[in-house]
């Protein structure tokens, strides 16, 4: 007779399991211009804060309180002054941006 614990599917991890709530977090993300345009800046090889802050024209408090939200949502890791963004990153809303 077969183990049955070995015929049960694996849980699907936490990250990947979308809800509603991930999605409305999603598009919250999206909707705000500044954060759309960080978002790119970064793009799928990461930028220094102040390579996004020369491109982009913005402040340095302006830029820690988007990054602040895109970690915080786990779209992004800060290493010092690198930024990237982490896998669901680039594929839930570098993917969506045209």
């Amino acid at each position: 007779m077969n183990d049955e614990i070995d015929s049960i599917p694996p849980e699907p991890d936490a990250c990947e399991i979308k809800t509603p709530h991930d999605h409305q977090v999603m598009f919250r993300t999206l909707e705000n211009p500044l954060r759309r345009s960080i978002v790119k800046s970064i793009g799928a090889f990461g930028k220094t804060k102040q390579e996004i802050m020369k491109e982009l024209g913005i402040s340095e408090l302006q830029l820690k309180f988007q990054l602040d939200y895109l970690v915080k949502e786990c779209y992004a890791e800060v290493d010092g002054e690198k930024v990237r963004l982490n896998t669901k990153g680039m594929q839930e809303l570098l993917a969506n941006i045209k």
